[in-house]
């Protein structure tokens, strides 16, 4: 009998404060030769149908709210979870897989500045930045080190 590695779609709701909460995705995005490569989303709102309407790229009004805002009224918090999450999820993706976290918000060179930052002090050196693309990505390899 041989295993076969399932990749599913992970959700992470965490609630901020009465108004504000962050809902981050988890999900393959391209089929490779060795391995998937997931795509990480994250978004600051107030109700569960705007994030999916963030998500799902719809033209409406709910949508356009979320794409003006960097973080929304809770700033660095959220982004501090945001990344908490990201590193856990470092480790739950199997070998051979890589995250693809960018920058998808109105002002992405802003975002794409605060975010180089965190990760160049804060993170390992495994994170690649990309500065013409403004994504961030991290590749699991399949051997031990």
């Amino acid at each position: 009998m041989t295993y076969r590695m399932k990749r599913k779609r992970i959700t992470k709701t965490i609630k901020l404060n009465k108004k504000h909460f962050i809902k981050l995705w988890l999900k393959p995005w391209i089929m490779t030769t060795s391995g998937c490569v997931w795509s990480v989303s994250m978004v600051v709102c107030q109700s569960k149908r705007q994030a999916n309407d963030w998500m799902t790229k719809k033209r409406n009004q709910r949508n356009r709210k979320i794409i003006i805002n960097l973080t929304g009224k809770v700033a660095n918090k959220a982004q501090a979870i945001g990344v908490r999450v990201l590193r856990q999820w470092t480790s739950v993706i199997p070998p051979g897989d890589s995250l693809a976290f960018d920058c998808s918000c109105a002002n992405k060179e802003k975002q794409f500045r605060v975010w180089k930052k965190w990760f160049t002090k804060h993170e390992s050196s495994k994170w690649i930045i990309n500065d013409d693309l403004k994504t961030f990505f991290f590749y699991r390899s399949l051997h031990l080190e």
